[in-house]
């Protein structure tokens, strides 16, 4: 092989790293569809791991995993309760995370020297830490071209320092580089290796959310370790949210339905597509979150280029913090509501309301679907033939986090069952080419015994 196969970048410079990616042409991979992190979360905020072990060991379990490898940034986070300083830079492999099935053994997070001062700060928990930097001697590494030969790593994150007394901060940071270094790696398939290895999984089964994970391994002479498909078994996990994550999201779903309800307050005959993202975005900053997106009007945005007097029109907002989502949807209208849009929000009660009384753990997502639609047509006493529909959609570090089927060669949305703990929504959107979009949307959690908000679920009609 070819050493510019091998290492499609080298990364130069104080604490950068090597080996951006060990398979010819995956740089265009880098953008993961990420964004780099919102504002800060203030001292009230829960550092403490995200994952649901019991969940993750009962699905490895189902599944027999040995353990599980995150490639995939989202699923990084959920284990390593980090989002990676090389990430933001849209590096290709910026780090890992591995979670092994044996209960005595910890879960590690492969990060970049550039990472370590975030992580010595200690803002939250965190796994156990591996740094990766560079090669030492890195051109007679690549002559030589042997890749299952691990090369001798330069210290991670040795930022150089004066002669001048050290701030407590720091202090803090070159004890926490000192500690870690002692299991650095040259680069971040190696520090994978050195994680897998420490997890005791250098031999056994894996779930991998990215099937790149195997070709490094083969490439490095690693053909112990079996690698299986594992974005879905991820998703799996990530659907019963554990306690930290439930406060996550009832956190989320309030800034994020206040956020949207407060740019409705400050729209106006005329406003524009532009003018409600602007105000949206705001709202949530204000509030320490980061806007995603908001539909407005309709998907497609306002029929005739802004607001106008007497057209339902609906909107949909998305803000995430620390990475969970909400997700909130309401009708809204300039001026007095028609006959047609009061029968339309009558149904779109009585559907919300047919949620909230019908949802219980066991019930399938077709189930709901079919009563819910058929008590929002029941309850129509309008003339337009409109046709109501209803979406259950799992919602968290995701838009729609949900798994799908198994065995498939791509993507199939499954009949899922309702389970304790699931955060979800369920969406009520119908829209009529001519006449207007009507949506209503809540997140819930789902209880022992039911469900319930986990903001407010207080109507589907704003008047402004």
């Amino acid at each position: 092989m070819d050493r510019r196969d091998f290492f499609s970048t080298l990364a130069v410079g104080t604490g950068a790293a090597f080996g951006a990616s060990m398979i010819a042409g995956h740089e265009a991979k880098a953008n993961w569809g990420m964004v780099a992190p919102g504002p800060v979360p203030g001292p009230e905020f829960d550092g403490r791991l995200l994952v649901n072990k019991a969940r993750a060991y009962e699905i490895m379990d189902r599944e027999g995993l040995d353990g599980i490898v995150a490639l995939n940034p989202v699923n990084v986070f959920y284990l390593g309760n980090y989002f990676s300083y090389e990430l933001q830079k849209l590096r290709a492999i910026p780090s890992f995370a591995v979670m092994p099935r044996a209960e005595n053994k910890p879960t590690f997070l492969v990060v970049a020297g550039t990472d370590l001062q975030f992580l010595a700060n200690g803002d939250r928990q965190y796994p156990e830490i591996i740094p990766y930097s560079a090669p030492l001697n890195v051109e007679k590494y690549l002559e030589k071209g042997d890749w299952t030969v691990e090369p001798e790593a330069a210290p991670a994150g040795n930022w150089p320092q004066s002669d001048q007394p050290l701030q407590p901060k720091e202090k803090k940071w070159v004890e926490f580089t000192k500690v870690v270094n002692e299991r650095r790696a040259a680069t971040p398939e190696w520090g994978l290796v050195r994680a897998l290895e420490l997890a005791g999984l250098s031999k056994g089964k894996v779930a991998v959310d990215d099937m790149r994970i195997a070709h490094i391994l083969g490439t490095m002479g690693k053909n112990n370790v079996t690698c299986l498909p594992g974005d879905n078994t991820f998703r799996k996990i990530r659907q019963i949210k554990s306690e930290v994550e439930l406060k996550h999201m009832r956190t989320i779903a309030r800034i994020n339905q206040d956020s949207v309800m407060a740019m409705l307050k400050q729209l106006h005959k005329g406003s524009t597509k532009a003018e409600v993202d602007q105000i949206f975005m705001a709202e949530a900053a204000k509030r320490g979150a980061k806007a995603m997106w908001i539909a407005s009007g309709t998907i497609g945005g306002f029929t005739q280029g802004g607001i106008v007097e007497g057209e339902p029109m609906m909107v949909d907002g998305v803000c995430q913090r620390n990475f969970y989502h909400g997700d909130f949807g309401r009708t809204f209208v300039l001026g007095e509501p028609s006959k047609e849009l009061s029968a339309c929000m009558k149904s779109l009660r009585v559907g919300w309301e047919t949620v909230r009384e019908k949802l219980k753990p066991g019930m399938k997502y077709s189930q709901l679907r079919k009563v819910c639609t058929e008590a929002m047509h029941k309850a129509y006493t309008g003339n337009s033939g409109i046709k109501f529909e209803a979406g259950p959609h799992s919602v968290g570090l995701q838009h729609t986090d949900q798994p799908y089927r198994d065995g498939l060669p791509f993507m199939v949305s499954d009949d899922l069952t309702f389970e304790e703990n699931m955060t979800l929504t369920i969406d009520l959107p119908t829209r009529l080419l001519g006449w207007g979009s009507i949506h209503c949307e809540d997140l819930l959690v789902v209880t022992k015994n039911g469900a319930e908000p986990l903001a407010t679920d207080d109507g589907p009609l704003v008047v402004i």
